[in-house]
C-alpha cells in the first residue's frame, strides 16, 4: 500500500512520532498560555526592586526619628504635644453628653419618619375626600342656583320687589 508522502511503508518510529504530534501541540499550547503572564511577572519585580531600593534611606530616616525620640527627646517631644491633645481631649469629653443624647434622638428617627409617613398617608386620602366632597358642592350650589334664579326673577315683578 502507497502511502500519501509516497513511500511503501513507514518505520514503526516514525509513525508512532507521528501520532505523538497532536499531544505534543495540545502540550505547547498549555505551555504558551501558562507562561504568557510572565512579562507582566518580569515588569512587576523590576517595580519592587526600585521601590525596594528606596529602603536603605528609609531606615536612615527611621535611624533619625529614633534618635529624636531618644528618653530625653522623647519627654520634650511629649511635653509639647501633650497640652494640646489634652485640650482637645477634654473639649471631645465636655460634647460626649450631648453627643449621646443625639444619637439616642438618632436611633427614634427611623420610627418617627415611619409614623409621619403613615399620617401624611392618611392625609393624603382625606385631602382627596375633601376635594371630591368640595366638587360635590360645588355642583350642588350650581344646581341651586339654577332653581332658585327663577324665582329671584318673580320676586322682582312682585309689589315692592324691585327694592331690593
Amino acid at each position: 500500500m502507497v502511502n500519501p508522502l509516497g513511500l511503501v511503508s513507514l518505520p514503526g518510529d516514525a509513525v508512532a512520532a507521528l501520532r505523538l504530534l497532536p499531544r505534543l501541540l495540545t502540550l505547547l499550547e498549555e505551555i504558551a498560555e501558562t507562561t504568557r503572564a510572565l512579562p507582566e511577572m518580569r515588569d512587576a519585580i523590576v517595580d519592587v526592586a526600585r521601590d525596594t531600593g528606596a529602603l536603605a534611606g528609609l531606615e536612615r530616616d527611621i535611624g533619625r526619628v529614633a534618635e529624636a525620640t531618644a528618653p530625653l527627646g522623647a519627654v520634650a517631644a511629649a511635653t509639647e504635644v501633650l497640652p494640646p491633645m489634652d485640650g482637645r481631649m477634654a473639649t471631645i469629653e465636655a460634647a460626649m453628653p450631648v453627643l449621646v443624647e443625639v444619637q439616642g434622638h438618632l436611633s427614634q428617627l427611623p420610627d418617627t419618619i415611619a409614623t409621619l409617613g403613615t399620617g401624611i398617608d392618611r392625609l393624603a386620602t382625606l385631602l382627596d375626600r375633601l376635594l371630591a366632597s368640595l366638587d360635590r358642592l360645588d355642583e350642588n350650589v350650581a344646581a341651586l342656583d339654577r332653581a332658585v334664579h327663577p324665582l329671584g326673577r318673580l320676586a322682582d315683578r312682585l309689589p315692592g320687589g324691585a327694592r331690593r
